[in-house]
């Protein structure tokens, strides 16, 4: 049984190295609420470009670039962060000592 969680693990790590599983991808609903927000966003950047001269949209451009990148790197962060508390949480549980009461 142990061989066949190895195997598990070891698929999902290769999935994950070959870029197969991409956890920074978000998936959402046309209906939904980031559906919506994002289409709110969309529709007022493009009504405030419309308003810009050719080197105010250059600097909207570059500013909306720098935004984009920090909350890429802010993604990144964060799935690190949930990562390494969810494996010391899988940890805990599998060295806890199974006669200690686990509700206390």
């Amino acid at each position: 049984m142990c061989a066949g969680r190895t195997v598990i693990r070891m698929k999902l790590l290769k999935e994950l190295a070959l870029g197969n599983i991409q956890p920074m991808v978000r998936n959402f609903k046309k209906d939904g609420v980031y559906a919506k927000l994002l289409a709110e966003v969309t529709e007022r950047q493009e009504k405030l470009i419309e308003t810009l001269s050719p080197e105010q949209k250059a600097l909207f451009d570059d500013a909306s670039q720098a935004e984009i990148d920090l909350s890429v790197e802010n993604d990144h962060d964060l799935f690190v962060k949930g990562f390494v508390l969810g494996a010391q949480m899988m940890l805990e549980i599998l060295t806890a000592d199974p006669m200690e009461d686990v509700v206390r």
